[in-house]
């Protein structure tokens, strides 16, 4: 039942990109196919939010603990904040993004989930008592938030350079299509760096107190810690850019695509390598 969800929720999103793309392509029938647009979104992301409720109890996905169950509730988020600022985000190129970043998400879950589905169930319910306030809810949910926003910066980032690009190229077509505008997503952006950056924080303080409490090393060569503090400074850099050195919107646009590209590779690696996020290093 689960897997039919996930699978007919997966189908309904690849179909709204599609007609994303339709109306892109032929701006004048863009009445009609965004009425169908938004009915199949919400029915694809009430399929996406039952396939959560039918696996949520579930004593491993409480935890956030592994690459499967990471992806999973990173793919409903996105969902979740394109249609709580619909409004906001209702323009084809943005839906032609972030739609596929929600699809991409779910496929990555379920190829982790695959490729690690017995280790899955190998965790000691102790350790799902202990680790479950610090890694859930101080630490895991900062997480999950940090990657949300930046997977989200780097499209907004993606969509300025196009939409700049046309502009430039063929600035007749603003009268005929509407976009959002340079101003707004340059914006959003910066927003966006700063709610990764601010919850990034989180987690690295959260990681060092559990440390500090369990009596730990506060820091390791973990990959999921390097990556963490790496990607924290790279943030920091790309906001003194923008903030106190005035970088240019399309400069800090390239700059965003390369550091938050780089960001969800490495963590999709991380899962992909170490199985998942329970910093090994650190509970040895």
């Amino acid at each position: 039942m689960t897997h039919l969800l996930a699978m007919s929720s997966i189908v309904l999103y690849i179909s709204v990109t599609v007609v994303y793309l339709l109306q892109l392509w032929r701006p004048s029938r863009r009445g009609r196919s965004t009425r169908i647009s938004r009915a199949a979104f919400l029915v694809a992301f009430v399929l996406h939010s039952a396939t959560i409720a039918a696996i949520a109890n579930e004593p491993r996905l409480r935890v956030l603990d592994n690459g499967a169950d990471y992806f999973l509730w990173v793919s409903w988020a996105i969902a979740l904040v394109f249609l709580v600022f619909r409004k906001r985000l209702a323009y084809p190129i943005v839906g032609a993004f972030v739609v596929p970043a929600v699809v991409a998400c779910m496929a990555s879950s379920s190829y982790l989930l695959h490729k690690d589905s017995q280790s899955l169930l190998d965790v000691a319910p102790g350790a799902r008592i202990a680790q479950g306030v610090w890694l859930s809810v101080l630490h895991g949910v900062p997480a999950l938030v940090s990657v949300v926003s930046l997977i989200l910066a780097l499209i907004v980032s993606v969509v300025f350079l196009i939409v700049e690009r046309a502009i430039k190229q063929r600035p007749a077509m603003l009268l005929e299509t509407s976009g959002p505008s340079l101003q707004f997503l340059d914006r959003l952006n910066t927003q966006l760096l700063q709610v990764g950056f601010v919850a990034i924080s989180f987690v690295i303080v959260s990681g060092g107190l559990w440390a500090v409490s369990e009596q730990k090393p506060v820091f390791s060569f973990d990959t999921s810690v390097l990556s963490g503090i790496i990607i924290w400074v790279l943030l920091a850099c790309v906001l003194h850019a923008r903030l106190v050195l005035q970088w240019s919107p399309k400069r800090m646009s390239r700059l965003t695509v390369f550091v938050t590209a780089s960001f969800v590779i490495s963590v999709f690696l991380v899962f992909a390598l170490a199985g998942r996020l329970t910093h090994a290093s650190l509970w040895s």
